[in-house]
């Protein structure tokens, strides 16, 4: 076939390149879905071929050629017309950022692939400054001015953002997802009445039991490495799957991980590539992440359903906090649906454990990476804790601190979008309908607000022993979110990380495991929506145990010559 005879009339190449200049136009204040673009392009292609047929009579075969070149012709022009007005004319083009991430977000998406999300992000606010385009649609910030902005007091109109649409296997918003504010602000109050006082005074018996079990299983292993990372994951999964819905996953009792850990992680990285952009949602079937993700994504969501039907046929519930979720709220506006509980019943656990094992675990790191803080930090247990419930203990709490600032459960920042008029945000406008957020991991490693940022020094938290020039700005500690949006299980993860310690170092005395390099445990931190941690070879060095026996040996001997005295027992 004589190539001459495809190329396309001069009127018909004008008009695809118009028509896709005015396609982008459109798609800009009415962003279509997946199968609207799809069927926009047919409907196109039968345009342009209907538009080709009119300068002469044709063949089929090069009808359908032609109109095909015409339609790459469209693409190009609409792809083209998006790539110019990202780059010039886009309202956040005055902000500084790397030029494919002002093109695509897909460059965003890849270091979510590559788990360096965290890091990435926090090197481009060292390179640009306190405000980042980290998309085309994006602002990330990290100055201490812009967190009461986007996230506190101040944010009270400022929705959730798309990134809270992409769960695939979700049919349903938890409160956590949910964009709209009224929505929101209910669902939110139902689960307030779940973490109150009272109800944390209720669980501390229930989190003390299974510090019962996890203390019986590491004296069974004495003489032997431990993988901490993995038991402390099943001490808080199977603390949450009991105080949520009065079940035990049986991890601390069985010594191995229930199906639902390694579903979460997997559904986890499913979820944090497919919110980077929402549209591709239908598409996942289809998009490069491993089939084993996709997989656990289904069982998370089907092991979430059936807690769900188990808790709701359950005709005597223990108190827990699904009780108080689901239960009618008076001034509610409406029940919530089956899908929606579901929704709220995945959250429960994944939500409530993420962070404490977290926590404890990146202590342990340091613990045994600093021996003079784990003297210092037994000592202080020793001294004002009976092991039965918490007391003031400024050291403890300073390391609990440290382990949230230098790892925040979610490092990445919780996405906003702006409302439609617009906010100010450090002297300058960011446009409605944009994408914000602050970087938490950047924030709290920024030596403005913290001193020596990359550095564990749980001093800092400590009026009295902080030195007098330390930068020390709370605002910037946020690995809990702020305002209106803060995590409501703060202090029972507080609680159940302090009465944690409070039982074990009290008995053991850690240190890693013969062999193990402690220093590969930091280089293998990556990134999936929170920290994904490899193994923490430990053991109990034994030195703990003489010590309380050598105390209880000497309290002994005391309370003897006390009362030996009077009965004449001594000369």
């Amino acid at each position: 076939m004589d190539i001459a005879a495809l190329q396309p009339s001069t009127g018909a190449l004008i008009a695809a390149i118009a028509l896709g200049i005015v396609s982008h136009q459109v798609y800009k204040r009415n962003e279509p879905s997946v199968a609207e673009f799809l069927l926009h392009t047919i409907l196109l292609y039968a345009i342009l071929t209907t538009l080709v047929s009119t300068f002469g009579p044709l063949s089929n075969i090069r009808l359908i050629l032609i109109g095909l070149i015409d339609l790459v012709v469209y693409l190009f022009a609409l792809g083209t017309s998006i790539v110019a007005y990202r780059l010039f004319f886009h309202p956040l083009n005055a902000y500084p950022g790397p030029i494919l991430c002002k093109i695509t977000r897909f460059v965003a998406t890849k270091h979510v692939i590559d788990r360096d999300t965290h890091a990435w992000v926090s090197a481009l606010h060292d390179q640009y400054g306190d405000v980042v385009r980290v998309s085309p649609n994006e602002l990330s910030f990290k100055s201490v001015t812009s967190v009461d902005l986007i996230h506190g007091a101040k944010a009270g109109k400022i929705p959730k953002g798309p990134f809270y649409k992409g769960d695939p296997n979700r049919k349903a918003n938890s409160m956590h997802s949910t964009q709209d504010l009224f929505e929101h602000r209910w669902r939110r109050k139902t689960w307030e009445r779940g973490f109150g006082s009272l109800q944390l005074r209720e669980y501390e018996p229930r989190v003390m039991h299974h510090l019962d079990v996890l203390n019986s299983q590491i004296k069974c292993r004495e003489g032997s490495s431990m993988n901490v990372t993995a038991w402390v994951e099943y001490f808080a999964y199977d603390v949450m799957s009991d105080l949520g819905f009065s079940e035990d996953f049986g991890m601390l009792i069985e010594g191995k991980p229930h199906r639902y850990i390694p579903a979460l992680h997997g559904a986890t990285r499913l979820l944090t590539v497919a919110a980077q952009t929402p549209w591709i949602k239908p598409l996942m079937d289809w998009f490069p992440v491993d089939k084993q993700s996709k997989q656990d994504g289904k069982d998370f969501a089907k092991i979430s359903m059936g807690t769900y039907n188990r808790h709701k046929a359950r005709e005597n519930k223990r108190p827990d906090l699904f009780t108080y979720i689901s239960a009618r709220m008076e001034g509610a506006p409406r029940p919530m649906s089956d899908p929606e509980l579901i929704a709220d019943a995945a959250l429960i656990i994944a939500a409530g454990s993420v962070t404490t094992a977290l926590c404890i675990t990146f202590m342990f790191q340091q613990l045994c990476r600093d021996r003079k803080q784990y003297e210092e930090f037994q000592k202080e247990i020793d001294s004002c804790w009976d092991g039965e419930g918490p007391a003031i203990a400024p050291y403890l709490n300073g390391f609990i601190n440290e382990s949230l600032r230098l790892w925040p459960p979610a490092p990445t920042g919780m996405q906003r979008r702006a409302p439609k008029e617009g906010i100010f945000i450090d002297g300058k406008l960011v446009p409605g309908n944009n994408q914000l957020s602050v970087h938490t991991f950047a924030i709290q490693r920024d030596g403005r607000y913290f001193s020596k940022p990359a550095e564990w020094i749980p001093e800092r938290w400590i009026e009295s022993r902080r030195p007098s020039d330390f930068n020390h700005d709370v605002r910037a500690f946020i690995p809990f979110n702020a305002g209106q949006y803060t995590c409501l299980g703060k202090n029972l993860a507080y609680q159940e990380i302090r009465l944690f310690w409070a039982k074990l170092a009290r008995r053991f005395d850690f240190e890693y495991a013969p062999g193990f390099d402690g220093s590969s445990f930091d280089q293998n931190i990556r990134y999936k929506g929170t920290f994904l941690i490899g193994p923490l070879d430990m053991g109990d060095n034994g030195t703990k145990e003489v010590y309380t026996l050598l105390k209880r040996v000497v309290l002994l001997g005391t309370v003897l010559c006390f009362f030996a005295k009077p009965l004449g027992f001594s000369s």
